[in-house]
């Protein structure tokens, strides 16, 4: 159904002849279909089949529209107003798992997205924890026992010098 909803959106679009005038353009605008497209990517690019999404409006914080991305982790959101919106990726209990950029669309635009899906651990607690590990290693054997903190200054230095230095 959501591939069939993307075919007619862009037939629709590529259908529409282009306006000859300004005055027929505010028209021809807004007959046409406001269309968000995407996909739903993880964490490694690699789509997020039957990824739950939710269109939500930044000024208003209201959400706008659902859908559930196809096997191939596309999705469409179609007949949206004019406004500047994020995707969100849900989980089963309504939950924001990811979002995507915000991004504006006029009325009788068609915007193409993406959502991408974070780690499910971050990496950094692994690489200061390994790096903690190696300079207290480094430090023993140097010899290096205990370290004691720096205390800063108890008085800000004189108004008008850069430190103290005059």
């Amino acid at each position: 159904m959501l591939a069939a909803c993307l075919a007619v959106a862009v037939t629709a679009l590529d259908a529409a002849p282009p306006p000859a005038k300004a005055g027929v353009r505010a028209a021809s605008a807004s007959s046409r279909s406001t269309v968000v497209m995407g996909s739903a990517w993880g964490p490694k690019n690699t789509p997020v089949p039957g990824a739950r999404l939710q269109l939500r409006n930044v000024v208003n914080g209201k959400v706008v529209a659902r859908t559930i991305a196809d096997d191939a982790g596309r999705f469409a959101f179609t007949d949206l107003e004019g406004g500047t919106y994020v995707v969100e990726v849900v989980n089963e209990a309504g939950k924001i798992v990811s979002v995507g950029h915000a991004f504006g669309v006029a009325p009788g635009e068609s915007v193409a997205t993406f959502v991408r899906l974070g780690t499910k651990a971050p990496w950094f607690p692994n690489f200061f924890g390994n790096t903690a590990t190696a300079v207290t290693t480094a430090a023993s054997i140097q010899g290096v026992t205990a370290l004691a903190p720096v205390q800063e200054p108890l008085s800000p230095p004189p108004s008008g010098t850069l430190s103290g230095i005059k």
